[in-house]
């Protein structure tokens, strides 16, 4: 695969977090050997919301609607230690 083939993004729901709702979201884009690479994406919702989102990496390699399957079987708690796990600080690179 030479880049021909994006990321592919689907909506898995949303999760109210810390008060906030969060739209969540499985990316699922390959890499040039062919091995799909998965991660949930947490948006934060509203007008004036950062347009990043919060990347949490997940433990398969699956392609685009089995990613999505997989991801819905993640139950909602599981999906906000995600979120926690993603936005918590991380040591220096030295």
């Amino acid at each position: 695969m030479d880049g021909a083939y994006p990321a592919i993004e689907e909506r898995l729901g949303s999760l109210i977090i810390e008060g906030q709702r969060q739209e969540v979201w499985i990316r699922s884009s390959p890499d040039t050997d062919g091995t799909w690479h998965n991660v949930l994406l947490f948006r934060r919702d509203g007008k004036l919301s950062s347009p990043e989102a919060v990347a949490a990496g997940v433990d398969w390699h699956v392609p685009p609607g089995i990613a999505l399957r997989r991801a819905q079987e993640l139950g909602e708690k599981e999906q906000i230690n995600l979120f926690q796990r993603a936005n918590r600080p991380r040591p220096p690179l030295f």
